[in-house]
Parts: structure tokens; C-alpha cells; sequence
């Protein structure tokens, strides 16, 4: 028996990129000699092993053979199988390459080491048609590795072919490798890579019909809404953040739709029926989802904020209403990117964020003193309005004067 280095660490060895995560394939061996050997099996679907003494995860060589549309639907073989047959069946070339940690060598059957040179993301074989999934692999993949990656043409085609399969992936594997690509600094990059693909209309048919609708005014002067959302999106660095930015204009379709413009994009009817199509394709966590719908609720209101251009009795009712210091973190820096992403006028600035999370705070921390007992839920609501409208006037005056 011998044993390979394969997978991402490979591929990220040789790009000099770090990768903690160690993949071993076992070649000419079988089940029961592994756990002879001390290994214990963890593979539920395929045999996967790992071993106390040993770092990483080690499988023995196998091929597979799809037995029906879900991903899980595969037969697997492991008696003979060499080293080349289990590359091949590896989605990307880059990604099926062996190294042999003892002598230093690669193995490189398909050419994937000329693939990393030339910046080239290309299938291994058909078998990349057996998983749609791969699809957004391929578009995370090109995501993360940073500027002048392509997509081969043959993983266009490919993709063309696999359209209809996409539309059977469960909103879970979707949402999982849509959060890993949400984690690069530059995530417009892997909802691109699937508009160019065909795939955005299908997996986030909301988000395509963004690029179908155009600003163009003098504050947005970046073309159509589904840029300006990917020059936002850009911008921001925490991932709840990045789910409140993609679905803050998602209304605007449906409202230039009905309308003829985008003035109910923030709507809540309109926003909720846009929230419902969101559930169906993806399983956010519920304060991912709590976050992103208030944004897409308030988040012209929440730019008035910086800009001061609101009423002050609103302005605290609004910032009352947002429950802990995280949230408003994670907020705040989606207005901020929601007002920068942009080609035009830009926003004048009146507060910056620190003032408004320390305004925030002067709302939270405050006594409003209100005698439970003897007034009505009308006239409690009324004193703490007023209370919190002069402490926002206090704070306003001494930092503008």
C-alpha cells in the first residue's frame, strides 16, 4: 500500500497557500487491512479513515458511479482502483494532483500543475457533470484564489448541461458554499461566476432579476442594481453583514414591476413576498435572516442616520428598536457599504459610526423613569419618545457645536 497527498492541500502547497486540512488517498489496499493497521473508519458513504497516531484523513482509492439525481446517489468501488482512476474523478484539474511526500514528486495525470500556471479552472473529466453542486465549488473556488482565474470553456459547457440539476441541490449545500464564498474579501466574484455560468437565475432568481433593472441617477451611476449590490457587498467584511447587503434591494424588482420605479422596493409587503423567496433556496440562520429582512425594511431610514436627515424623534425610535450592540455593529456596517457602493453622488456624512453606536448606547443605558402603575402602554410610549428625542438633542448639540 502507499499513500498520496491530495485534494486542496496539494493544489494549495503548490500555490503557497495555507491549508490545515490534510486528505490522503490509500492506494492497494482494502477495508479490513486499514483497520488491521489501527485506522478507524468515519466514512459513512465512502471509506474514510482516520488514525490516532496519524494527522489528516485517509481514503482509500476509489471510483464512483452516479445512481440517481440526489447527491449522495453514487456507488462506490475500491478493489483495484490506481492512483489515476481516483484522480479522475475529481471535479478540477487543480484539484487532481498527487504528491508523494516522501520522494517529493507530483503526480499530475491532467494536467492540473499547468492549470495553476495559467490560472485555469478546468474539469478533470465528465464526472464533474455528476455533482451540480460543483458548480458553486468552481465559482467559491475562483472566489478565493484571488484575481485572473478563469473558467475553462468546457466547465461553461459543462455547466450549461447540468442547468436542470441545479435546480434540484437542497437549500442547505446551497446556503453552506455560498457562506464559504461570503468569507473572501471580494465575494461579488462567485455571484458573477454564476451569472456567467447560468446559474444565478436559477439558484437566486431574486438576485438575476436585479441585473435586469437599472439606477441610473445621480447617485447611482453604476448601471444596473445587481452591480451596485456587488460593489456594496464588497465592502463589507463581517458575513451577516454581507446577507443584509445581497437582499437590501431585492424589492426593487418586483416594485419597478408594478410601479415603474423603485419607491415600495423597501415596502413590507413587498419585502416579505421577496424574504419567502429567500427561504426557499436558502437555510440562513435565523439571525442572518432577522438581520437581512430589517435591513431590506429600513434601510433608507438607517442612512438618514449619517446623514442626520431624519426627524430625531424617529431616529431614536429606530435605534431603540435594534436589541444588542452586535447587531447594530453588523448594521451599520451594511448602511455604510450600502451608501460607499456606489458610482455617483456621494452621501454627506453628518454622524460617523462610533457616534451613531454611541448614541445608541445613550438611548439603551438611559432611566426614562415611567410610573407603570398609573399610566396607559399611549402615555408611556409618549415619555419615553420625548425622553429619547432630548438626549439625541443633547448628544447632537455638544458634538456639532
Amino acid at each position: 500500500m502507499k499513500k498520496y497527498l491530495v485534494g486542496g492541500a496539494v493544489r494549495d502547497l503548490i500555490l503557497k497557500r495555507q491549508n490545515n486540512d490534510k486528505d490522503y488517498v490509500i492506494v492497494g489496499s482494502s477495508f479490513d487491512e486499514m483497520l488491521s493497521l489501527g485506522f478507524k473508519s468515519v466514512g459513512k458513504s465512502f471509506p474514510v479513515f482516520i488514525h490516532e497516531k496519524y494527522e489528516g484523513e485517509f481514503a482509500l482509492a476509489r471510483t464512483e458511479k452516479k445512481s440517481g439525481k440526489k447527491h449522495f446517489d453514487f456507488e462506490c468501488f475500491t478493489k483495484d482502483v490506481s492512483l489515476e482512476e481516483d484522480l479522475k474523478r475529481r471535479d478540477l484539474t487543480i484539484n487532481a494532483i498527487a504528491y508523494d511526500e516522501k520522494s517529493g514528486e507530483f503526480i499530475d495525470p491532467f494536467g492540473g500543475l499547468e492549470d495553476i500556471k495559467n490560472k485555469i479552472l478546468r474539469p478533470t473529466s465528465e464526472a464533474f457533470k455528476d455533482d451540480a453542486l460543483r458548480i458553486l465549488r468552481a465559482a467559491r473556488l475562483k472566489t478565493e484564489l484571488g484575481g485572473g482565474w478563469e473558467f475553462d470553456k468546457i466547465l461553461s459547457d459543462y455547466a450549461f448541461d447540468m442547468r436542470e440539476e441545479l435546480g434540484e441541490l437542497s437549500k442547505e449545500r446551497i446556503y453552506k458554499e455560498t457562506k464559504k464564498a461570503l468569507y473572501a474579501q471580494n465575494s461579488s466574484v462567485f455571484f458573477y461566476s454564476l451569472l456567467s455560468l447560468g446559474a444565478l437565475k436559477i439558484l437566486f432568481p431574486y438576485l438575476d432579476d436585479l441585473t435586469k433593472i437599472s439606477h441610473e441617477n445621480e447617485y447611482h451611476k453604476e448601471g444596473s442594481v445587481f452591480v451596485h449590490t456587488m460593489m456594496a457587498l464588497d465592502l463589507c467584511s463581517d458575513t451577516t453583514a454581507k446577507w443584509a447587503v445581497l437582499f437590501h434591494d431585492i424589492g426593487k424588482y418586483q416594485s419597478f414591476a408594478e410601479d415603474g420605479n423603485f419607491h415600495r422596493h423597501y415596502d413590507e409587503k413587498i419585502v416579505k413576498s421577496a424574504f419567502r423567496e429567500i427561504e426557499k433556496t436558502l437555510s440562513l440562520s435565523r439571525e442572518e435572516f432577522e438581520i437581512a429582512k430589517f435591513f431590506a425594511l429600513k434601510h433608507h431610514k438607517l442612512q438618514n442616520i449619517f446623514k442626520n436627515s431624519m426627524r430625531i424623534s424617529k431616529t431614536a425610535a429606530l435605534l431603540f428598536s435594534i436589541k444588542d450592540k452586535k447587531r447594530l455593529k453588523i448594521i451599520l456596517e451594511a448602511v455604510l457599504a450600502d451608501l460607499k457602493g456606489r458610482i455617483g453622488k456621494s452621501a454627506d456624512f453628518i454622524f460617523s459610526k462610533e457616534q451613531v453606536i454611541e448614541m445608541w448606547q445613550l438611548l439603551k443605558c438611559a432611566d426614562y423613569g415611567v410610573d407603570n402603575k398609573t399610566m396607559n402602554v399611549m402615555q408611556i410610549k409618549s415619555i419615553i419618545a420625548h425622553k429619547q428625542a432630548n438626549i439625541l438633542k443633547e448628544f447632537i448639540k455638544n458634538i456639532t457645536n
